[in-house]
């Protein structure tokens, strides 16, 4: 947002001990304070005390199949570097594992470092959090074959409530 909350999931920030997040324009480290949790969601709010640009939340989820969406993330830092990346890719079904209503799935290919990252539509609305992939090697014993970009987001709807509660 633009006062400095941070939207990601509780998976990231589970286990620690501090959090800070990286400003790669300034190329500096900024202590955040984890303010609220959402474990059952997936989701965490932090909030940092430096000047920050939001981008624009969606209302609510209203994405529909087919339609062209993109993330923003740091995959794979120590390999592919600091620099963010976008990748992009479709709404495949309008919920989650086990049809659970309130993941999305998509098939913008995600790796380590995408998770708590914004899902955008194309008016640049934040969506949804980038959240999971299914599991290949599940997928593998269930079903003998490999998925291939079968990932998910946390809809916008379920994040929304944690964000409010904590500002």
């Amino acid at each position: 947002t633009n006062d400095g909350y941070i939207v990601t999931n509780f998976h990231v920030i589970e286990d620690a001990t501090s959090v800070a997040v990286i400003d790669p324009a300034a190329n500096r480290e900024i202590a955040a304070a984890v303010v609220r949790t959402d474990p059952a969601n997936d989701v965490a709010i932090l909030k940092v005390n430096a000047q920050t640009v939001g981008i624009p939340l969606a209302p609510m989820f209203s994405g529909v199949k087919g339609e062209d969406v993109l993330t923003l993330g740091f995959p794979l830092v120590a390999l592919q570097g600091q620099e963010q990346k976008a990748t992009f890719g479709r709404i495949n079904a309008l919920s989650g594992i086990r049809n659970d209503i309130r993941f999305v799935q998509i098939d913008v290919p995600i790796q380590p470092g995408n998770s708590g990252g914004p899902l955008l539509n194309s008016r640049g609305e934040v969506i949804g959090v980038v959240t999971a992939t299914l599991s290949q090697i599940v997928a593998l014993r269930a079903s003998g074959s490999l998925p291939q970009n079968v990932n998910y987001a946390v809809k916008i709807d379920y994040i929304t409530p944690a964000l409010n509660a904590a500002q």
